[in-house]
């Protein structure tokens, strides 16, 4: 059976095998920041966080596509944070920061019920990922590498 975005329970738990693929991408997405931050050259440090912000906006407009429901609303905050994304890496770090950040208060304003409706434990998670990112990143921005 396929599962389409008008399945998704808001309350559907981690361990359920329903959509797992959602839950393996979000894990690989996760491993992949860790991964390429520690693996690739400091220098690339804003290019990995740039992508890694544009990459997490294509999940709820995605969702709100296959749902019929807000996709104005997801499309505008994604092309929001992503213009951030584009000019901190020409022009300073901290917009990049402060896009990753604002993903995470769009993904608590979800857990809250706006705009697309998506798994409570997917958004619960990616405020904490998204948070800890962009404090990770401002400590980096303000003591420079390890």
């Amino acid at each position: 059976m396929i599962q389409t975005a008008d399945d998704i329970d808001c309350r559907d738990s981690l361990w359920s095998r329903t959509f797992i693929w959602v839950k393996a991408a979000a894990t690989l997405y996760v491993i992949g920041i860790l991964v390429c931050h520690f693996a690739l050259p400091h220098a690339w440090t804003w290019g990995i966080a740039a992508f890694f912000l544009i990459a997490m906006l294509f999940t709820y407009p995605l969702a709100a596509f296959h749902s019929g429901a807000h996709l104005n609303l997801e499309v505008r905050v994604s092309l929001g944070l992503a213009a951030l994304g584009i000019l901190g890496f020409f022009l300073t770090p901290w917009l990049i920061i402060a896009g990753i950040f604002g993903h995470g208060v769009w993904d608590l304003m979800k857990h809250r019920g706006h705009g697309t409706p998506f798994f409570g434990w997917y958004v619960s998670g990616c405020v904490v990922v998204d948070w800890c990112y962009a404090a990770a990143l401002t400590f980096f921005l303000l003591t420079g590498p390890i």
